[in-house]
């Protein structure tokens, strides 16, 4: 038994030992792994920190594409915790060939500081083409963390007239697979073209540079002819490739990126919307339109001395972005722009939009009309026109047909290239004229039992709501219980502005408004604020029982009943007495007593000596005729109360208490002796026939010797023959 316990107990200790070394295990490669995932998130978290101080960063550049003699700038807009270095990327000779280089810095003298904070690199173009066209590399260091973060930027200047021109001088790809000849300014099938990839030389394949460029985040391209490459003929393109998708962010790419309207891109490296120019928002829904970008849409090309529109610019913000045309314009030098106008309506109504194009050859284009700078969103939109093939010059306009056209809608005019989907997209600020509206409600002139009249005043630009010209008015009543809004006449401005509703409901609410109509179609705006009233009653009973009394001290006590019935939703709101002298029924006066349950009021200040005639009336809604007059007569002499008064006053109370105790006392007394002798008398009637028989004896006897006394004829009378009424009087 001993060595059977031995056994378990060691098997026991070895299971409780190779558990708790499996434990441990467990907890180290828990530990392992949260702190793997705190460090990846805490890196993750650090680098949108240090992504997000660059978010006011943006760069404005005056022309993409230069001409012989054109002064250039670089104008770097920021924040006041960030400076700015400018480099150029130069040819230099190595081991017998040319080699970019990128990080040449540019002369102090060309860099000025400007207003809110922004810094300009100016190109003179006094020093040639060669000096201002070429690669530019922006570097801007913040300080506002507890370490110096930077973000560069690249800034290419083409030189207009080079043999092969790409699309845009910047792209973003999800890889560098997305890459294509066609992109960068070349015909698919030229394969005579050397390429480079930030100043390295690769063979004569596309395939190789693009290769290359697998392994790297940004890049610039550039195609060129063999003995050219010095010349500036070539296409150069700044290609960034995203470390994650467009739907992803972070340093796994785990993260999901909000949803980005009008253009905007997640940035993989803060997870942010990156607005174009134009559009600013959490998730790019504000559209401003031209000449504005910034991501909070901060920044005006009309605010730099050098650039008074945005026109043929270019807007730089940090990568995974790039740089692209300001809104409204593209086009490799940003020129080519849209342009639109519509015919303003009333809301609701049909209208055109006309889209408007400076581009010269629109082969491979279409122009659209769209809801959504992002894609063909047709919605409302009865009609679209496809361009295609050559224009006819500069102007080339294409009318829209919008349905139901309402004050919140946005349509935007869409320039796509097809094969690339490359797009200019224009805001075209369609509006509609805003309906006008009454700012005060309507006042009531008048009304009665059956009708009311409201007048209003004229509608008035600036105080009231909405677009002119106003042409008309429309009265508008309702049943405040129930009902419809119930539509009045057409009233022209012209006419005097007031307006009665009659054949109305007694003692019935209503509410009442009034709109405003302006010119055209679908013109009347809605209802102004009403005012609600209540027909009157029919005129209420009079007060009943009118009682008119003088007191001691001359002032006039007037009572009432009142109306028996009253058919008002009001009920009695107030009473009102009205007196005169006696004889004057011209000059009256009235005083109106507080609140319909008051049944009397003390009236002061008639004249001693003189006679008075009183009568009183009821209200409702509306005041009934007075009641019949009462007379009285004010005593000439009031009544004054001195002290002598007060004592015989209480002498007088003193003298009836005592009377009044005096005869209770006395009523006792005799209440007291009737109950006595009704008491005796019941006791008598219950006397024996014996006792009866001999006091009737008795009685004889006495009588008998009074009749003899007296020398009276004796009486007889019979025993039997006195009652007991009798014997209970003589008794």
């Amino acid at each position: 038994m001993g060595i059977l316990y031995g056994s378990i107990f060691h098997h026991s200790i070895g299971n409780i030992i190779k558990r708790g070394t499996f434990v441990m295990a467990h907890l180290v490669i828990v530990s392992l792994l949260c702190g793997l995932l705190l460090h990846n998130t805490a890196g993750s978290s650090q680098r949108r920190r240090e992504g997000q101080a660059f978010t006011d960063v943006a760069i404005l550049l005056s022309h993409p594409v230069t001409i012989e003699g054109q002064t250039e700038t670089i104008t770097v807009y920021k924040n006041e915790n960030q400076s700015v270095q400018f480099f150029k990327a130069l040819y230099v000779s190595s081991g017998g060939n040319q080699k970019l280089e990128f990080y040449h810095p540019v002369p102090e003298a060309s860099v000025v500081l400007t207003a809110n904070y922004s810094t300009r690199l100016t190109l003179p173009g006094s020093e040639g083409i060669r000096a201002v066209s070429g690669i530019y590399t922006v570097r801007v260091s913040d300080t506002s963390h507890d370490t110096i973060t930077t973000q560069e930027m690249r800034v290419i200047i083409q030189r207009r007239g080079a043999r092969y021109r790409p699309a845009s001088t910047h792209f973003t790809v999800e890889s560098a697979g997305n890459l294509s000849k066609s992109l960068l300014g070349v015909e698919p099938d030229d394969n005579n073209l050397r390429w480079r990839l930030d100043g390295h030389f690769y063979s004569a394949t596309f395939a190789d540079a693009q290769e290359a460029m697998a392994s790297k985040t940004s890049g610039v391209f550039e195609g060129f002819e063999a003995g050219e490459y010095t010349h500036y003929n070539h296409a150069v393109v700044n290609v960034i490739v995203r470390n994650c998708s467009f739907t992803s962010w972070g340093d796994e790419c785990s993260e999901e990126c909000p949803k980005c309207f009008n253009g905007g891109m997640c940035s993989d490296r803060t997870g942010l919307c990156q607005c174009p120019p134009g559009v600013s928002g959490q998730h790019c829904e504000q559209v401003h339109g031209r000449n504005i970008f910034g991501q909070r849409g901060e920044y005006q090309c009309n605010e730099n001395e050098h650039i008074p529109t945005c026109r043929g610019s270019q807007i730089c913000y940090p990568d995974p972005f790039g740089c692209v045309c300001p809104a409204g314009y593209t086009g490799l030098d940003c020129t080519q722009g849209l342009f639109s106008s519509f015919n303003k309506v009333n809301p609701g109504q049909s209208t055109t939009i006309t889209c408007i194009t400076d581009v010269l050859d629109f082969s491979g284009w279409d122009m659209i009309l769209s809801r959504s700078p992002n894609e063909a969103d047709a919605t409302g939109v009865s009609s679209m026109y496809e361009i295609g093939g050559p224009s006819n010059g500069p102007g080339t306009s294409r009318p829209i047909t919008v349905d139901d056209a309402q004050p919140t809608d946005v349509y935007f005019c869409l320039l796509r290239q097809t094969e690339t989907n490359l797009l200019a997209w224009l805001d075209t600020s369609f509006s509609t004229y805003a309906l006008p509206v009454f700012s005060a409600a309507p006042k009531v002139m008048s009304r009665n039992q059956t009708s009311v009249t409201i007048s209003w005043k004229a509608w008035e630009h600036g105080i009231d709501f909405g677009d002119p010209p106003v042409i008309a008015y429309i009265p508008y009543i309702r049943e405040a219980a129930y009902g419809d809004w119930i539509r009045g006449p057409y009233l022209s401005t012209t006419a005097q502005p007031h307006y009665s509703f009659g054949n109305l409901t007694t003692d019935t609410y209503y509410i009442f408004a009034v709109s405003v109509v302006r010119n055209g179609t679908g013109g009347e705006g809605p209802r102004g604020p009403a005012v609600i009233l209540k027909t009157l009653c029919n005129a209420p009973s009079p007060p009943s029982d009118i009682q008119v009394r003088v007191t001691h001290t001359n002032l006039v006590n007037v009572t009432w009943k009142p109306p028996a019935v009253t058919y008002c939703s009001t009920g009695i709101t107030s009473y009102t007495i009205y007196y005169y002298v006696e004889g004057a029924p011209g000059d009256i006066e009235s005083l109106a007593a507080a609140g319909g349950t008051t049944t009397w009021i003390l009236v002061g200040g008639p004249t001693p000596g003189i006679g008075y005639v009183f009568s009183v009336s009821s209200t409702t809604d509306q005041e009934s005729n007075t009641s019949l007059s009462t007379h009285v007569n004010i005593p000439a002499t009031p009544f004054v109360i001195t002290q002598d008064y007060f004592v015989l006053v209480g002498a007088s109370v003193i003298g009836g208490c005592l009377i009044v105790i005096a005869i209770l006392t006395s009523a006792a007394v005799v209440i007291l002796g009737y109950l006595k002798g009704r008491r005796n008398n019941n006791e008598d009637k219950n006397v024996d026939d014996a006792s009866y028989d001999a006091v009737q004896d008795e009685l004889y006897e006495q009588t008998e010797a009074v009749e003899m006394h007296y020398t009276v004829t004796p009486k007889t009378r019979a025993r039997d023959s006195v009652t007991s009424e009798e014997y209970d009087y003589v008794s």
